[in-house]
């Protein structure tokens, strides 16, 4: 039996953190926001539970294609994202959850050492994620998530580290495979603060999940069955990175960026775009759903960049990079 045209209620993307949970973009297996592993569906004919249990996620990114990490534009990060989850059920009456899920990720940075362009050793992020969606079954729906929270390096805390994100997207479904969806998504990134998002998502078999969506498509397909536990590999790519304050970055009092003397917090972004291969793993009936228990899976970073919000020069091209992440649910 084919599953729902549709994937659990979304929120965000591959940044800060991601693992287990509903997705921003869609059905970001990526991150966290793709699966809870528990009695959570796309339909509302099971119960949903009010606390569904913590997400845990380790990303590493080497630096650079040589392992070394050591080249002047180069940046190791290792990246440690935990959330927990819960799940109000029949929100207002909706026949859906409305998913509540406070976060927290911890960001440690190597490099780069071009000059003016140091980064802190360390960062967070601490957040509070809300998203819901309509009955996936219904032929017309929408989904919404919202996230507010402080993004900076321990020593640069200040009113612009508190960032407000969101999406909102409106779902038509063409088939009772096949659904189209299109929105916008706010980031709040010194680059990109604003831009569309939408594709399709399909399942031209019963063991193949194609999701044509923008900026994160992802392509499944079921591998094996361990007891009641599905194994499927995926291929997909998605916008990575972050943004947070630091301190203005120089390296010695004759490097003071002239357009911000007294050193005050400044924003930078850390961006990238990843395309990625995996293997995610779920109870047989919730998988197929868009639901996981776990994901191993590694790839490739390219067109790395640092953005600068007030630092001269603002941008700062960086090496790329092998990306390594992991992560599970309770």
């Amino acid at each position: 039996m084919y599953p729902p045209g549709s994937y659990p209620p979304g929120i965000y993307p591959n940044s800060n953190p991601n693992v287990t949970v509903p997705g921003m973009y869609g059905q970001p297996p990526n991150n966290w926001w793709g699966a809870t592993g528990t009695t959570i569906t796309a339909t509302t004919n099971e119960v949903v539970r009010l606390c569904q249990g913590p997400r845990f996620q380790q990303t590493w990114l080497t630096g650079n294609d040589n392992f070394d990490g050591k080249s002047p534009d180069s940046v190791q990060v290792l990246d440690t994202d935990v959330s927990l989850v819960f799940a109000c059920p029949d929100f207002f009456g909706s026949g859906s959850p409305l998913y509540i899920i406070p976060s927290y990720s911890h960001h440690v940075w190597d490099g780069p050492s071009a000059p003016g362009f140091d980064l802190p050793g360390s960062a967070f992020s601490a957040f509070l994620d809300t998203g819901w969606s309509s009955n996936a079954e219904k032929t017309f729906g929408v989904e919404l998530g919202v996230r507010i929270g402080v993004f900076s390096a321990f020593d640069a805390i200040d009113e612009e580290s508190i960032r407000y994100q969101g999406k909102a997207l409106g779902r038509v479904r063409l088939t009772p495979t096949t659904s189209l969806r299109l929105g916008v998504a706010y980031l709040d990134r010194v680059k990109y603060k604003l831009f569309p998002i939408g594709g399709v998502l399909c399942f031209p078999t019963p063991n193949t999940r194609l999701d044509l969506f923008f900026p994160e498509p992802k392509l499944s397909h079921y591998c094996s069955t361990f007891g009641n536990t599905d194994v499927w590999w995926y291929l997909f790519g998605y916008y990575g990175g972050g943004s947070w304050t630091i301190l203005n970055p120089y390296n010695s009092p004759d490097q003071i960026d002239l357009n911000n003397p007294d050193g005050t917090p400044d924003q930078v972004d850390l961006n990238n775009i990843r395309v990625m291969m995996g293997f995610e793993f779920g109870r047989s009936e919730q998988i197929r759903n868009g639901l996981r228990l776990g994901f191993i899976e590694f790839g490739y970073a390219f067109n790395q960049e640092l953005v600068y919000r007030v630092h001269t020069p603002g941008t700062l091209d960086l090496a790329n990079s092998f990306v390594l992440r992991a992560g599970c649910s309770y």
